[in-house]
């Protein structure tokens, strides 16, 4: 059956929109059309807020997609910055999460709903259609047995300076670390070592590339709740080294290795999220030297968003 349908952020900017723009594609793959009652006043028969929106008056059915929430104990606005996200919550018919541990969290801050977990994707096909062999014979990457790729919008909870850290231990020697976007984020270069690559922020079509031509992601990010680029890295069949804590393992799976970097998290509670715990980086360099190692021989269609689509189809 086709529908009719508004998605409220389709920005290719950031990662929410991102995801937006690939569920809008696909869905209009599917035979569904896009109305945008803002611009054609014609009302859609469904609509999807991501993270917050207004329900559009007359449409009988709106769906929520939630990620995270504000929990930073050292920000005293959480409350009025959540506000506009719970006020979406209690007007909408359903909930998606992208992740269990983002179900949890809206559970314990707020209250309970009507759900599914259902994590993000992309189209894997197109996706992979943009990777162009960069690795052989290139003289920056030549030299390197192993290559590792972190990518994500980096802020102080992504943990890139403890990533940068880890590969100035001499058993990574042989092993460059590309940071996309490191370029943008990291103000002092002095002290990166000559196997840390840091390039500057990259459209997510042109990293198809760079994940390709790596033997792992690395993505240590302290209580992420479905990161996009580990969805890309894993659907180009790239294990992943990730913390326990958060949503990022749920994507990861046997896929990759988890390492445990500080204590579990309780979940419901606020803590200093741009001040994470510190890290033991020898924890650091042994993940890494173990997600290396995994196969690259392996194919994730759960994360295709033909699938995702269909799921979301389904409660629509």
């Amino acid at each position: 059956m086709s529908f009719s349908f508004y998605i409220n952020n389709c920005n290719p900017s950031g990662g929410p929109g991102i995801f937006g723009g690939r569920l809008k594609n696909q869905f209009e793959k599917n035979g569904h059309t896009f109305i945008d009652p803002y611009v054609s006043g014609e009302i859609p028969t469904r609509s999807i807020s991501i993270i917050q929106g207004e329900r559009i008056e007359g449409c009988p059915f709106n769906l929520l997609r939630l990620d995270g929430l504000y929990f930073d104990s050292e920000n005293p606005n959480n409350d009025q910055m959540n506000s506009g996200i719970f006020k979406s919550f209690d007007e909408t018919d359903y909930i998606i999460y992208q992740s269990q541990f983002s179900k949890e969290m809206y559970h314990a801050f707020y209250r309970d709903r009507p759900f599914a977990v259902i994590p993000n994707g992309i189209n894997q096909e197109d996706f992979l259609s943009n990777a162009k062999p960069i690795k052989q014979g290139h003289p920056v990457f030549s030299k390197y047995e192993k290559i590792c790729v972190a990518s994500a919008s980096w802020r102080r909870h992504k943990r890139l300076e403890e990533t940068i850290e880890a590969f100035k231990d001499p058993r990574l020697e042989n092993v460059l670390l590309i940071a996309l976007g490191g370029f943008n984020y990291i103000k002092d270069t002095s002290t990166i070592p000559d196997n840390v690559l840091l390039t500057p922020l990259l459209k997510p079509n042109d990293t198809a590339s760079v994940y390709c031509m790596a033997d792992a992601m690395i993505h240590l990010a302290w209580l992420d709740w479905c990161p996009n680029t580990v969805v890309e890295a894993l659907s180009c069949g790239v294990p992943v080294l990730c913390s326990h804590n958060g949503g990022t393992k749920e994507l990861v799976k046997d896929d990759g290795v988890v390492i445990q970097l500080e204590e579990d998290y309780e979940v419901g509670t606020k803590v200093p999220l741009y001040n994470p715990p510190k890290v033991d980086t020898n924890i650091i360099v042994e993940g890494v030297l173990k997600v290396i190692e995994k196969s690259t021989l392996f194919e994730r269609p759960d994360l295709d968003i033909k699938h995702v689509a269909k799921q979301y189809e389904k409660y629509l």
